[in-house]
């Protein structure tokens, strides 16, 4: 297939999923957690599913947020009892992020949904590494895009 018509048909897959997942969120977000605070759960409990816990600074960089902002939010979320930060036991210095039960149950997001984990879980593993892979160097490239570039100084007038 053409470089330009798999590009072209990789767009309207990923517009399709970003259109579809915000009409559920609108539809469903009625009564819920502010989307930040949703946003947060979810990534927390995805981590849970994985080896690599979450940590205060792996969640400010994958959020686009400052670490002063994620603090605050993480201080929300346990006010809330949604979430638990803990010591690493490997290294004290940093803590680890997880969901309560509460938090579990709050996590209210597409992703979250038992239909779709049930669907997530039963894509083979290549094409899980692949399309992991893929999203996770599409989200690099849109966040590299997304940081300011350095402006340079003024030119002096003549």
């Amino acid at each position: 297939m053409p470089q330009k018509i798999q590009a072209a048909r990789l767009h309207a897959a990923l517009e399709a999923w970003r259109i579809t997942e915000q009409r559920l969120d609108r539809r469903g977000s009625a009564g819920t957690l502010p989307r930040t605070e949703r946003d947060a759960l979810a990534l927390v409990l995805a981590a849970e599913q994985t080896d690599e816990p979450m940590t205060p600074s792996t969640l400010a960089t994958t959020l686009g947020f400052s670490t002063p902002a994620v603090s605050n939010l993480l201080h929300r979320l346990q006010d809330a009892e949604l979430i638990t930060c803990t010591p690493d036991p490997a290294d004290g210095r940093r803590k680890i992020v997880t969901t309560t039960e509460s938090g579990r149950d709050a996590c209210d997001t597409v992703t979250s949904a038992p239909h779709v984990r049930k669907f997530l879980m039963g894509v083979p593993a290549e094409q899980a590494e692949a399309v992991s892979a893929f999203l996770d160097e599409l989200s690099s490239v849109i966040a590299a895009q997304q940081t300011p570039a350095p402006t340079s100084a003024p030119v002096a007038a003549r």
